[in-house]
């Protein structure tokens, strides 16, 4: 299976009237697709390596899926799998925010902290931030 593109995007569709919302994404035209998982996760980051992620759900060769109304904000991905089981990356990350809940966190950029130096000791000992 050719998993470039495999997976172009996940949309959650909703309204504030809307008795749920479901997830959408495009078609795989593999000829061995077997079909998708859906994946959710409660925090970022949200991905299959962070550990922060369940999966939701193994459907067939569907392209949408309802999701409810989630209480609180969750957040979604999408991968294909082939017949063999082979798995593709991950669909880019969906946000479902419920009506009156306050926006998701923005993740913040990773800390590099700053060099640490100690003047060396007598015999040219020294410590360093190890980057």
């Amino acid at each position: 299976m050719n998993w470039v593109g495999a997976i172009a995007g996940v949309l959650v569709l909703w309204s504030g009237t809307a008795w749920g919302a479901a997830l959408t994404w495009n078609a795989n035209t593999e000829p061995d697709l077997a079909g998708y998982r859906i994946y959710q996760c409660s925090q970022q980051p949200c991905t299959r390596a962070s550990a922060n992620e369940s999966l939701l759900t193994t459907l067939g060769k569907v392209t949408s899926f309802n999701i409810g109304t989630p209480s609180v904000t969750h957040y979604y991905f999408t991968t294909a799998f082939d017949l063999a089981g082979n798995e593709s990356g991950e669909s880019n990350l969906a946000t479902f925010t419920p009506a009156g809940a306050p926006p998701p966190p923005v993740q913040p950029p990773p800390v590099t902290p700053p060099p640490m130096t100690a003047p060396p000791p007598p015999g040219g000992l020294h410590i360093s931030a190890v980057q």
